[in-house]
């Protein structure tokens, strides 16, 4: 079944006052669907509709948080609605199983290896400095074609500014992306030498954005001459590569 995975936390409207809403507090009830033969089997939706009204100011916020299973056993999507108020932080649902009826250390066999590390790092980011460079290249990869982009991921060679090249399709035309990874130890420092020689392998080749990911310390030279560069350029580092990597194991 799904359920509430944090805290509830919502803004009035009107004063802005916080209300904090424990996930245990909340009851959803359960609706079927049946998609037919062409399906696969049912889909079942979890909804809860609350309704409070501000301590402050007495105004009356209602709303609505939906996860769905489908197939059955299976996340498939949430969905959050409010009047009155807002979201300080959207709700995420997830699907919880019993001992009894999963044990996660039978689906691991199920996982690709690089599933497998973002799934791990996703719970104790320090195994990020475990791996290889080519793992921390292959487990980027994956989180952008998760965030919707087409990847190729070059040969161990000397690629130049090129370890993975991403394409998004806006409008119809494709924006092309170059990553450059750099699996560095906790002290180790990011040159501006790095982000210099990725620019300009972005600017011989006319290509729309170039991206410095690293796990290493950014200096502040390195992210002025990114600044400088406005739009062109950017860098992420081991916080955003984390959130990233949460992202991509909620999705796996």
């Amino acid at each position: 079944m799904m359920e509430l995975l944090e805290d509830v936390f919502i803004r009035c409207e009107q004063c802005g006052r916080i209300i904090g809403i424990h996930k245990e507090d909340f009851d959803f009830e359960s609706y079927v669907y049946d998609h037919g033969e062409n399906g696969m089997g049912e889909e079942i939706e979890y909804r809860h509709d609350g309704f409070i009204e501000c301590d402050g100011c007495g105004n009356e916020i209602s709303f609505r948080i939906s996860g769905y299973e489908y197939p059955v056993g299976a996340f498939n999507y949430e969905d959050s609605k409010i009047t009155g108020g807002s979201f300080d932080k959207e709700p995420h649902m997830g699907v919880i199983y019993s001992r009894d009826d999963f044990d996660p250390n039978d689906a691991y066999p199920e996982y690709s290896r690089v599933e497998q590390l973002i799934m791990e790092i996703a719970q104790d980011r320090d195994l990020i400095y475990n791996i290889s460079p080519r793992e921390f290249e292959e487990i980027i990869e994956r989180v952008f074609q998760d965030e919707g982009f087409e990847t190729t991921l070059t040969q161990q060679t000397r690629d130049g500014g090129r370890d993975i090249i991403a394409t998004k399709f806006e409008m119809g035309k494709p924006v092309v992306f170059y990553i450059e990874c750099k699996r560095y130890g906790r002290q180790n420092s990011v040159g501006v030498s790095i982000v210099r020689s990725l620019y300009g392998v972005q600017s011989a080749d006319r290509i729309n954005k170039a991206i410095l990911v690293t796990t290493g310390h950014v200096t502040r030279g390195v992210r002025k001459f990114v600044e400088d560069q406005n739009t062109l350029m950017s860098v992420i580092d081991i916080e955003e590569i984390h959130e990233l990597i949460r992202r991509s194991a909620r999705k796996i």
